[in-house]
Formats: C-alpha cells, sequence, structure tokens
C-alpha cells in the first residue's frame, strides 16, 4: 500500500469512527431527553368532582436516572400537576438493579401528589428476599402499592375506584398456559380479575397493570381506563410511528403507545422511560404520559 493509500484508509477511518461516536452520543442524548405526552378521555361516567382530574402515568423506569437525583424526571412530572401518579411497574431493573434510582423518583413523586404502584415483569424476576423489602419500603413512604387490591380514590364528597393487578397473576396465567401447551391460559387471569373487582363498586375505574397485550381480558372487567407499559413503544420507531418489537407481542406490535379500544375500556399504553434488554432506543424518546378526565 502507497502512503498516499494508507493516508487515506487512516482519514477514513477516523471518519468512521468520529461519525459512530457521534452518532453513539446522539442517541445517548435522546434516551434521557424526556417528552411529555397529553391525553384526554371525555365519558358521561366520570364524575363531577373529577372534572379535569390530572394523572401522570410513568412505567418502566428500569433503575435508570433522569438528571441528578432525578430532577429531570421529577420536573416534568412536577411542571405537569397531576393530582394522582400512577406507576405501572418496571421501577427496577433486575439485570442492573438500582433500589435508590426507584426510592430517589418516587420520594419525589410522593411531594407531588399521591402515588399507585403495581409491579411489572423486572420487579418479579428479583429475588424475594430483596424485592419484598422494597416493597415494604414503598409502603412505609406513603405509596399505595396496589398488588391485586382495589381502593377508592376521594375527591369533594364523591370517587373513582384504582384497581391493580399484580405481575404474579400475569405469570400465573402464563405459566399454567404453559403446562397445559398454550402460550396464556386466560382463564386463570379472568378469575384473579373477577376477585379484584369484587372489592370495587359501579364507579368509574382505572386499572393498573404492566402487559398491555391482555387487553381482551382486561376489559371483560369493565373498566373504564387501563394503563399500562412494558412495550417500550416498540423500542426502535419507525417514522409512521410503528414500534419494531415488543416483548410478548414479538415483531411490529399493536400496542405501544396510545389509547386502544375494547368495549367499555381505554388502554392507555405509556412508551416508558428506561431500557433493559437494549440499551437504546431509536425515533422514540422516553416519555412521561399525562392524563386528563372530562365529562
Amino acid at each position: 500500500m502507497t502512503a498516499r493509500r494508507a493516508l487515506t484508509a487512516a482519514a477514513a477511518g477516523t471518519v468512521a469512527g468520529v461519525t459512530a461516536y457521534g452518532l453513539y452520543r446522539g442517541l445517548k442524548h435522546s434516551n434521557r431527553a424526556l417528552v411529555a405526552t397529553e391525553y384526554r378521555l371525555r365519558s358521561e361516567r366520570v364524575p363531577e368532582a373529577f372534572e379535569g382530574f390530572r394523572i401522570a402515568h410513568i412505567s418502566d423506569l428500569q433503575s435508570e436516572y433522569f438528571g441528578a437525583e432525578q430532577r429531570d424526571l421529577l420536573e416534568m412530572v412536577r411542571n405537569g400537576n397531576p393530582d394522582l401518579i400512577a406507576i405501572t411497574g418496571d421501577l427496577v431493573d433486575r439485570n442492573h438493579t438500582d433500589f435508590m434510582a426507584a426510592l430517589k423518583a418516587v420520594s419525589g413523586f410522593l411531594k407531588i401528589a399521591p402515588v399507585y404502584y403495581v409491579n411489572g415483569n423486572h420487579e418479579l424476576q428479583i429475588r424475594q428476599t430483596r424485592i419484598h423489602p422494597f416493597y415494604e419500603e414503598l409502603k412505609q413512604l406513603g405509596v399505595h402499592v396496589m398488588l391485586d387490591r382495589c381502593e377508592q380514590f376521594e375527591r369533594d364528597g364523591s370517587h373513582i375506584n384504582i384497581m391493580g393487578v399484580a405481575e404474579t397473576s400475569v405469570y400465573a396465567a402464563k405459566e399454567i398456559g404453559w403446562e397445559l401447551g398454550t402460550r396464556f391460559e386466560s382463564a386463570v387471569l379472568l378469575e384473579k380479575l373477577r376477585d379484584i373487582c369484587e372489592e370495587k363498586d359501579s364507579a368509574f375505574t382505572i386499572m393498573l397493570t404492566h402487559e398491555p397485550q391482555y387487553l381482551t381480558d382486561y376489559a371483560t372487567t369493565n373498566v373504564d381506563v387501563i394503563l399500562s407499559g412494558h412495550a417500550h413503544g416498540g423500542q426502535f420507531r419507525l417514522p409512521n410511528g410503528q414500534g419494531l418489537y415488543s416483548p410478548g407481542q414479538g415483531v411490529l406490535p399493536k400496542l405501544t403507545s396510545g389509547f386502544h379500544i375494547e368495549g367499555r375500556s381505554a388502554l392507555l399504553v405509556s412508551r416508558g422511560l428506561g431500557n433493559s434488554v437494549f440499551p437504546f432506543r431509536l425515533n422514540n424518546r422516553p416519555e412521561v404520559v399525562f392524563l386528563t378526565l372530562k365529562r
């Protein structure tokens, strides 16, 4: 190789390296650049006292930080002025578990509004001797830990129901399904949903659950709103908004973001905040969802 060719090759390698590094930095920055997405739900079932009621929906933090001490995340939620903060699982990550990242976020949320939490598949895959003390600490902080239970949220003499479906119940349906030679045994989840519904009345109801792909089963309860995450927006999103892959849904998943209607129920999927198996998102900034209830 001549000196000129060697110099050209070296220059090309340098340019490629700089380009790759620039792409890496750009992706890393975009994966920390939060976006707030606003939705409204109009329903005649919304009580008059809950006209304009705002919910901040947080999902899939995955032990990540957004600013020092979660400053950026807390600022975005605070600026959204929510009346309730709903967390739909995967606060911590099973692969790089950092409970402090979750606790810093939750402690800050509690200074803004009441916090309701349901777990996700990552919490379920952390040893019980580690995760159960975490649940207890959340409760001691004042978080409503909604593992297969229902509560009333009261406002000005009226109320709505907040209902949580634990990831344990979803996994039980998966495990029995595999034993029976199917992927999922709906009857197992449906029985658990009926049990939880016995705790609620006929008022407007919000369900918190982690995995969105079981919408048809959730909707049998006729709850008004279902909040979930898990899909990470499809991780890599095409320009038309189509996600490429989601756990539990596979390639080109349908339920990765926004509203989806099934019967009387409206599912609202958050694209979530953090990452797990895939270290980066593409065309898919981490999201805080705000939902306003309207009559």
